[in-house]
């Protein structure tokens, strides 16, 4: 019978560049058949084994070195040469942990080589043998001096543009990728330590659970180009024996088929990356490292064949993080609350997705709820209104609810963005609501009712009547009731649709009204997904919209307003056909909408706009009504106090003037001023910021400079102001008289002041003179005839300061305040003569009053 003609030189080609994906592997298979021959020679002969490997890049050539059992000139023969015949696959059943099983990788190195040169001697044998082979049929075979047993493989590159893949840095990659596990210590270009870690942190012994979860949490840290939440040791028996660890990732999973980063070892070699098939596909949110002798991986090496061992692989692995949450839940629910917080959108939809997950895991998820009873406790802990809910289980839920006839009701809302109203209105009536508003959330809540066992009925608080949250009116709410009938009849969405109003009552009271949904279609649930879609095309999210307007328009949204609510019951007192209160109903079911937050739209958002400026319209006319009525009032008192300043009472005492400049350098004259116009002459002296009746500014200074009987004027810089003020005192109160003060010692000439004032006689004064400069002010004022008939005349009382009142009233200490109050009222000495005890007694206060008799006498003695 004729046989088929087989091309070897072709097959070899074939096989080397067409099963292979990636040049670089025939280091891979390099570093596992050295690995096998390791294993071998230490099944009868342990503690031997190293391979050492040598790159000469300038050279193109690559050399691969163990220690191993070695081949002679049969194994040569039999198994380098007969492509396909592997030594490895036939004693692996006998030794554990050999890797090969094909006979065909070896054929990898003629990816790149042009020739490949094997130098090895048998354990136990004399002779040394060398196999070339330049990747044909034929290869030469013949004795050498071989050291000791072992095999050498040295690859000469055939290209240039291939040196890179021997870079030292390329192969450390390499070895780190593909051999890190495997028990036999690799080197590099005869380095003192080995590139592999070899053990891995899994297979420590001796751990705790929780030091075994760190060491491998910082080994999967290191190794992955990830961020680590939480890490699970992996340590299978049966049905398949698996090593390793799984975690879950910190990033976060938005679409169920997510890839993951799996990396599969087959007998510690690396097998491939990316083989999510190896956990179950809701784990979308969890990644790892796998090493298994059970799977059967392609001639390749690199992947595996998915069979019945890959099925029960994939859910032990589940099974084995299921486990894992349960127990943190149980031994660290706050962490386990964490994780599921930040996987919340993850571990929903692997439930909605995948019903045996969710049979495993239903009781695990956490649901949002109101604080109830705990709300005053936690707020005074955390005061942040957003922080304000709990994360629970359903069990736990339920476990705090009533039975009625052996079942339970668990009340819940599913319309989004309304937590914050639902989970306020049901920690003020004492019971616990459910969010169950984003994704996934309302089916799963729905499955879970129907799981075994569970006898639970769901009462939707945003669509239906709930006897612990909304209670009926009372007779006395006849008003709110037709405040409700009017709303109905009168209001009306930004779209036009119309609103149906109730009345409720409900806690708390500080809540105006609300929306509740009505039962919504599987379309315009649709509708709304589309329309909160930022990646939805622009038609497609018109469309959405036109939708919601159609819906909206053919049914009524349902008002709740709050008959408990002091506004609602105010307006409902009102005239419900004025226009402004049309405005504030209005205005309740836009608060309601806002509240609402799923019903803001584009066109919600412009009847909103309208309605604030309307307010603040309103506002800015209140408040320019105000100011304008503030503006009045201040003219009266104005007007009152001129009145009083020409034909009212006038003060009893002598009134001095001082006109100055304010800056620093003439307080010491101020202070003079004060002390020889009120202690020497019992005068009161005003300067033009002491004290103001007036908010207007100049208003203020000609009420003071009308009542003042003489004016003294400091000129020495001709400050505007100044110059102002004399300007009035000389023309508004002319025959009062005016004394000018200048800085200096007198010899100046006048030629920097104004020539209205040159050749007017002038007081000289130097700042600097300290306590002279009071006598000598007293003295030269005086020489001015009007002002000294002014302060030695007759017939005027005497003025007493607060300063001086303080000092004829010691060893009596007041307070600044009620000295200042007590001056004011009895600003002479004439008028704490004819004081009443009681009045005085008034103005010290109830601890003091005692002494309103003696603060009297000491006040009232002549000067």
């Amino acid at each position: 019978m004729p046989e088929m003609q087989l091309d070897f030189d072709g097959l070899i080609q074939v096989v080397a560049k067409n099963l292979y994906a990636e040049k670089k592997v025939f280091i891979r298979e390099l570093i596992q058949n050295a690995h096998d021959s390791i294993k071998r020679r230490a099944h009868a002969d342990p503690g031997v084994g190293q391979i050492d490997i040598e790159t000469r890049p300038q050279e193109l050539v690559i050399a691969v070195r163990d220690n191993g059992i070695g081949m002679d000139r049969d194994d040569l023969v039999d198994y380098l040469s007969n492509v396909g015949s592997s030594l490895t696959k036939r004693e692996g059943a006998e030794i554990e942990g050999l890797i090969g099983q094909f006979g065909i990788g070896f054929l990898s190195a003629f990816v790149v080589a042009r020739k490949v040169e094997v130098r090895t001697r048998k354990q136990g044998a004399e002779e040394g043998w060398l196999w070339e082979n330049e990747g044909s049929k034929e290869y030469r075979l013949e004795p050498c001096p071989v050291p000791s047993a072992g095999t050498t493989v040295t690859v000469f590159l055939r290209d240039e543009t291939d040196r890179g893949l021997i870079q030292e840095s390329e192969v450390r990659d390499l070895i780190r990728k593909y051999a890190d596990m495997l028990a036999v210590p690799i080197h590099l270009n005869g380095a003192p330590h080995a590139e592999n870690q070899m053990g891995m942190p899994w297979e420590k012994t001796g751990l705790t659970r929780q030091e075994l979860q760190i060491d491998c949490h910082t080994y999967v840290q290191r190794t992955f180009n990830d961020l680590v939440l939480e890490a699970i040791p992996v340590r299978l028996e049966a049905p398949v024996r698996a090593n390793g660890v799984l975690y879950i990732s910190k990033t976060r999973v938005i679409d169920v088929d997510q890839p993951r980063t799996v990396r599969v070892f087959q007998n510690r070699m690396f097998l491939c990356e990316n083989a999510s098939d190896v956990l179950p596909q809701w784990a979308r949110f969890v990644n790892g490292i796998i090493d298994t002798p059970d799977l059967t991986p392609t001639a390749a090496r690199d992947n595996f064949i998915r069979d019945d061992t890959t099925r029960m692989l994939q859910e032990a692995l589940g099974d084995l993080v299921i486990e894992h949450l349960q127990r943190l839940r149980e031994e660290e629910p706050s962490r386990f609350s964490d994780i599921a917080l930040y996987h919340r959108l993850g571990f929903a939809a692997a439930c909605y997705y995948y019903p045996a997950f969710f049979e495993k895991f239903a009781d695990l998820l956490l649901w949002r709820t109101n604080l109830g009873q705990e709300k005053e406790e936690l707020k005074r802990l955390v005061p942040t209104p957003e922080l304000l809910h709990r994360l629970r289980t359903l069990p736990e839920i339920l476990s705090g609810l009533p039975e009625d006839g052996g079942r339970k009701r668990l009340a819940c809302f599913t319309t989004l963005n309304t937590a914050a109203q639902y989970f306020e209105i049901a920690n003020a009536a004492g019971t616990t609501v459910v969010d169950a508003s984003h994704f996934y959330e309302e089916q799963l809540l729905e499955a879970y009712t129907r799981l075994p066992g569970v006898a639970v009925d769901l009462v939707h608080v945003d669509r239906q009547e709930d006897r612990d949250i909304f209670r009926p009116l009372e007779r006395d709410d006849r008003d709110v009731l037709r405040l409700a009938e009017t709303m109905s009849l009168t209001l009306r969405t930004p779209f036009g649709g119309k609103i149906s109003a109730e009345a409720r009552r409900f806690k708390p009271a500080e809540i105006h009204a609300i929306l509740r949904a009505d039962a919504r279609t599987t379309a315009q649930q649709k509708a709304d997904e589309v329309r909160r879609d930022p990646n939805a095309a622009s038609y497609v999210r018109e469309i959405a919209e036109e939708l919601a307007r159609l819906t909206e328009t053919a049914s009524p949204q349902r008002l709740t307003i709050n008959a408990d609510n002091p506004l609602v019951r105010r307006m409902a007192q009102q005239d419900l056909n004025d226009p402004v209160v049309r405005q504030l109903m209005n205005g309740l079911y836009n608060s309601a909408v806002i509240a609402h937050g799923e019903l803001i739209t584009s066109s919600t958002l412009s009847a909103f706009q309208a309605q604030f400026h309307d307010l603040m319209s309103r506002s800015l006319d209140f408040l320019e009504g105000q100011a304008e009525l503030r503006e009045a009032q201040a003219r009266l008192r104005v007007e009152e106090e001129r009145r009083r300043a020409t034909t009212g009472p006038q003060p009893r005492h002598r009134i001095v003037f001082l006109i100055t400049p304010f800056a620093a350098r003439y307080q010491p004259l101020i202070e003079a001023c004060r002390q020889t116009v009120e202690e020497r002459w019992g005068c009161q002296l005003i300067v033009g910021g002491d004290v103001h009746d007036d908010p207007r500014l100049l208003e203020n200074l000609r009420l003071h400079m009308g009542k003042a009987h003489a004016f003294l004027a400091e000129i020495t810089d001709a400050n505007p102001n100044v110059m102002y003020e004399l300007g009035v005192a000389h023309g508004t109160h002319s025959g009062r008289p005016v004394v000018l003060l200048r800085e200096g010692d007198g010899t100046a000439g006048d030629a920097d002041i104004p020539s209205d004032l040159k050749g007017m006689l002038y007081i000289p004064y130097s700042s600097g003179a300290g306590g002279q400069l009071t006598e000598h002010l007293d003295r030269e004022i005086r020489k001015s005839t009007a002002l000294r008939e002014l302060v030695e005349g007759d017939g005027w009382a005497t003025y007493l300061s607060p300063g001086r009142l303080q000092e004829k009233i010691r060893p009596l200490a007041l307070t600044p305040e009620v000295i200042k109050r007590l001056a004011n009222r009895f600003p002479t000495v004439e008028d704490w003569q004819q004081a009443g005890a009681d009045e005085v007694a008034a103005i010290l206060g109830p601890e003091e009053s005692e002494f309103a008799e003696i603060l009297i006498g000491k006040a009232g003695k002549p000067q």
